[in-house]
């Protein structure tokens, strides 16, 4: 699996890696281990061919979701940061599960201009998630996204933030 992600890949090649890795555990746990490696390209690779498996193994990439959030936190490389954000809003997000520093990395990403739009949108997305259940984290989450109405934002942004304050105007 390694010697496959360490290459430029193709998406034929991505949907091949994600089928394979779908039927087999031992082959899934082979590619979730290469998100942690140290070259950039296996493991922006590991994370791309994750996100194109079928729903049908959401059930192992959620019981690695910590782990996601760690490395989600951790990683320079901002495709990964991406991807990872990907499979972290495909999972649901109990009350009891908030981690307040990936709250906390999901504010700030979502509010940094220096960040790229799809991981401000992802961060926020992550973000309601997890403040759903909790008036006055809704509260902060609402004055975050109210700020933006300051920056110039490209439409996936923009679509996002409307649609959160929407709902959050739902319940308040």
């Amino acid at each position: 699996m390694k010697e496959s992600l360490s290459e430029p890949l193709h998406l034929s090649d991505v949907l091949e890696l994600a089928v394979l890795a779908s039927d087999d555990e031992t082959r899934f746990e082979s590619l979730f281990r290469n998100l942690f490696d140290d070259d950039k390209r296996t493991s922006d690779n590991a994370a791309w061919v994750l996100t194109h498996l079928p729903k049908s193994a959401n059930r192992w990439l959620e019981e690695k979701h910590e782990e996601l959030i760690d490395e989600t936190m951790r990683t320079s490389s901002t495709t990964k940061r991406r991807l990872m954000m990907v499979l972290l809003d495909r999972q649901p997000f109990g009350a009891k599960e908030i981690r307040t520093d990936f709250l906390d990395f999901c504010f700030e990403k979502l509010l940094d201009p220096s960040e790229t739009y799809g991981v401000r949108s992802l961060a926020a997305k992550l973000a309601y998630k997890q403040c759903q259940t909790y008036p006055e984290l809704r509260a902060e989450l609402r004055q975050s996204l109210e700020l933006l109405e300051r920056e110039t934002l490209n439409p996936g942004l923009s679509h996002t933030r409307k649609e959160l304050l929407k709902k959050l105007q739902l319940n308040p």
